[in-house]
């Protein structure tokens, strides 16, 4: 078997003035690595929950996309 692992880079934007108050200093009180690891787990669960990997790997038979996590 044949593995090769890839990544892409994903950029959130967020606009403080539409965030609630409430969730924008929580936010903000965390350090960039738990924000990192927050969105990095939201990403994963939205691709498990949603059905995308299922999606983009119906109907391969030689290759599949699994999400890898460190």
């Amino acid at each position: 078997m044949i593995t090769l692992n890839h990544s892409i880079n994903l950029i959130t934007e967020i606009d403080e003035h539409k965030m609630p108050e409430r969730l924008l200093n929580t936010f903000l009180n965390l350090s960039e690595v738990q924000m990192e690891t927050m969105l990095r787990s939201a990403f994963i669960d939205a691709l498990e929950t949603e059905g995308f990997l299922e999606t983009i790997n119906a109907g391969n038979s030689w290759a599949v996309l699994k999400v890898g996590q460190n």
